[in-house]
């Protein structure tokens, strides 16, 4: 087998076999109730590797049944990491509730969006079921990596910009989800530019190399001892509980 196969080929397994572990140390750490959407995102992503897996191995499926099967799968992961992204906000914002009210807004018609985009791009893409299938999924999973590649930058600036604390497993969540979101739109951007077929392999197998990174960041953050609130001595000019207040108003007018 060469080099190449060989790095695919575990590119593809390394990553879903650490998050089996990565699930067990969430259940040992009884972290699955404060985290439920990673959680279900983490064993989704483990069950849909041993089915296309399978599929994979089986001479009885054919290319078309696994194609469709992949793209229905990875729809589901888009919509899995839409809600680990919503989870991390209302983490965030869990001490002031007018701004976790209007972050669960803004998702609800986020979601309400995506969906209606997807939806009209199944119904007037050109071609079989498979290619407005993948239509779909590309132009939804694009947004939704636009978000996650955000996610990370707002979470750093909020945090810096208003000086709250904020715990370890909510930043190392964000931060390999907002790494696996940039370095997916910058791989989608590359290839717009040269082509998508070009140096295909290559690219897929950087997308995987980007999502193993993810993963083993998520397990050393819950290797590591949360890190313990600190309370804030002086509190800037622009302090948080100002915008609570004022959008707590807004929201009840």
């Amino acid at each position: 087998m060469a080099a190449h196969s060989l790095l695919f080929t575990y590119l593809w397994i390394a990553p879903h076999v650490l998050l089996v572990a990565l699930a067990v140390m969430m259940v040992r750490r009884k972290l699955v109730r404060e985290f439920p959407s990673f959680f279900a995102y983490i064993v989704y992503e483990a069950v849909q590797f041993v089915v296309l897996y399978a599929m994979n191995r089986s001479a009885a499926i054919s290319d078309h049944q696994y194609t469709v099967a992949w793209l229905l799968g990875n729809g589901g992961s888009v919509a899995l990491r839409f809600a680990i992204v919503h989870e991390i906000f209302s983490k965030v914002f869990q001490s002031y509730p007018a701004l976790k009210d209007f972050c669960t807004i803004v998702f609800r018609w986020a979601t309400v969006i995506l969906l209606l985009v997807g939806v009209v791009l199944v119904g007037w893409a050109s071609g079989y079921e498979t290619d407005r299938l993948t239509t779909a999924y590309t132009v939804v999973d694009r947004a939704v990596s636009i978000v996650q590649g955000g996610l990370l930058i707002l979470i750093l600036l909020l945090s810096r910009f208003f000086s709250f604390p904020w715990r370890s497993y909510v930043f190392g969540i964000a931060l390999g989800v907002g790494f696996f979101g940039s370095v997916e739109l910058g791989i989608i951007a590359i290839r717009t530019q040269i082509g998508v077929g070009v140096r295909a392999e290559f690219f897929d197998m950087l997308s995987m190399a980007a999502y193993h990174c993810c993963v083993l960041l998520w397990i050393v953050t819950l290797l590591l001892p949360e890190r313990a609130e600190t309370r804030v001595t002086s509190v800037p000019a622009h302090n948080l509980d100002h915008w609570n207040d004022a959008l707590q108003r807004l929201l009840h007018q």
